[in-house]
């Protein structure tokens, strides 16, 4: 069974409980990292995830040569490459040899593409060759793609590589439509990669990142500073205090902002806190005031009292 079957038959909570398992890796067997975290590890880290230019030439040359030509001989010299190297490391520039061989101007040459792409994310066995042909879709895919990157974006494991193709494929509201929606379906890592393919110039990306953004289970401190600057909390929570939001959208945004200023001031190691955070007086003047004056909307949190508490010095 390809990986495209398996998740196309679960929802979110199934591959939740699940364990996150996929067909060719078995997480009691041998997986060694959660669903997402070696890439989001590796991109937020000085590592290198750099391949020789040559390798990413000759892997590119066969992407092309089976594209083009396709049979089991240069199938089989495609599968090699990507099974020997992570997608990470490859994606980006074999991508980058495709745009400079000019195969996404030309539509006959696109199309073949795509249908490699397709054959890579719908049919492979093995999450790396998923992974590469989500990320030529973004290249060479059309709008009618898009459910195949929601069905693997799903899962953890993949969400990194759909959201990055979703951004190659639209623009602007309906690209955040898209990332937003898949969002709602991805909790850990890979909900910390949409955070960096929204497009903030949205004002409902940014109540979105203040409202929703934060909550994850890799920790809150990853996604804090991304949602407290991106989002403009500080201009959310002054609106907030000025009763511009309905009550069931500010307490909604209260609860956000919690999440935000819990993940601010308990940073995991390497990551930003609070003194990090460009509009921390701000924010936390609003937000105190909040817990001094509005009483209706401060209670719905339980955090709240604690937060305004450590938020003293600011």
């Amino acid at each position: 069974m390809s990986i495209y079957d398996y998740l196309e038959k679960k929802t979110p909570a199934e591959i939740s409980e699940a364990g996150y398992r996929l067909p060719d890796l078995d997480m009691e067997k041998g997986d060694i990292w959660v669903p997402g975290a070696y890439e989001g590890t590796i991109l937020r880290s000085n590592v290198s995830v750099k391949i020789h230019t040559v390798i990413n030439f000759l892997t590119a040359l066969a992407v092309k040569k089976q594209a083009f030509n396709p049979s089991e001989k240069n199938k089989a010299k495609l599968t090699a490459r990507l099974l020997k190297y992570p997608a990470i490391s490859l994606v980006d520039p074999v991508c980058s040899y495709c745009v400079a061989f000019k195969i996404p101007q030309n539509e006959a040459k696109k199309e073949a593409l795509r249908a490699l792409a397709l054959d890579l994310a719908k049919n492979s066995v093995n999450r790396e060759q998923v992974k590469m042909g989500l990320a030529l879709l973004g290249i060479a895919g059309k709008k009618e793609d898009l459910h195949i990157l929601k069905t693997l974006g799903k899962h953890d494991e993949f969400t990194l590589f759909a959201a990055g193709s979703a951004a190659g494929l639209l623009k602007g509201k309906e690209k955040n439509a898209f990332l937003t929606e898949l969002a709602e379906e991805v909790e850990g890592w890979g909900k910390l990669a949409i955070l960096y393919e929204l497009d903030y110039s949205d004002e409902k990306a940014r109540l979105w990142a203040v409202k929703k953004g934060c909550r994850n289970t890799v920790g809150y401190s990853y996604a804090a500073n991304v949602c407290a600057t991106k989002g403009n909390m500080a201009d959310i929570l002054a609106k907030l205090k000025a009763g511009e939001y309905a009550e069931t959208e500010a307490e909604e945004i209260f609860r956000g902002v919690c999440d935000i200023f819990t993940g601010l001031l308990n940073p995991d190691e390497n990551q930003d806190g609070i003194k990090e955070y460009g509009e921390a007086i701000r924010a936390c003047t609003s937000f105190k005031d909040i817990c001094l004056n509005m009483p209706e909307i401060s209670s719905k949190d339980e955090r709240a009292a604690k937060i305004a508490e450590k938020l003293s010095d600011y």
